[in-house]
């Protein structure tokens, strides 16, 4: 399986001939994700893990059926919901331990609820994804996945947690591989030290960290990903 981000949140996975894409948010231009789509296979499906724009637009999730007409989406009530008040309708409600298979992927839902942002907003419902049985994506959510992830996704730089926290997650989920997400608020000052904390975390059980690349000038920047195990 190949991998690439898009900007803060977006991961796009490909697998024979066919493509995942997964939040696509607000921080993808019409450009990136253009190219994303121009250099990808057609569209098996899309997962949205919550109703923030940092994870899906209207004109994102547009632009992907544009170019792979009638893919499935895969989200929460709330963002189905949303969706359907932006005409984008035929979205499916999926919950903890529902599993689909959209194409060459077979994707399994896990967690329930948003990381709480403050008191005064009200918690939202959240999903996480699992892969083919090894790439994990979990969304704005820090509670330790029901499995031990062969690759998995930590958010950092985000409004709703700490670096402690983020730190936390990693030892107690403990993949064996991890790699940087939600990262679109952060300096370049500040992605140096969430890395460096990560990396520690996993020095401290044999864990590696990985990076999926943003497409580079050719937009052929691409990670291989295959189980470990």
């Amino acid at each position: 399986m190949r991998s690439f981000r898009l900007s803060h949140a977006g991961i796009v996975l490909e697998l024979d001939g066919a493509s995942l894409f997964i939040d696509p948010g607000n921080f993808s231009s019409s450009d990136e994700l253009a190219t994303a789509l121009n250099t990808s296979g057609p569209v098996s499906a899309i997962v949205i893990t919550h109703e923030h724009a940092d994870h899906w637009t209207p004109d994102n999730v547009n632009a992907i059926r544009a170019h792979s007409p009638e893919t499935p989406i895969f989200t929460t009530a709330a963002t189905a919901a949303a969706l359907e008040r932006n005409g984008i309708s035929s979205a499916t409600v999926v919950r903890e331990s529902d599993q689909v298979v959209a194409g060459p992927f077979t994707l399994d839902f896990y967690g329930r609820r948003h990381e709480v942002l403050h008191s005064s907003i009200e918690v939202i419902d959240n999903v996480g994804v699992l892969v083919n049985d090894f790439f994990a994506w979990g969304g704005d959510c820090l509670t330790r996945p029901p499995f031990v992830a062969d690759v998995l996704g930590v958010p950092i730089g985000s409004p709703w947690s700490n670096i402690a926290q983020v730190m936390d997650f990693v030892l107690h989920s403990a993949p064996r591989r991890a790699f940087l997400t939600h990262d679109g608020m952060l300096s370049p000052q500040g992605l140096n030290l969430f890395t460096q904390r990560v990396q520690w975390c996993l020095d401290q059980y044999g864990g590696e960290l990985i990076e999926l690349p943003m497409l580079d000038e050719d937009h052929t920047a691409r990670l291989m990903l295959s189980p470990s195990r």
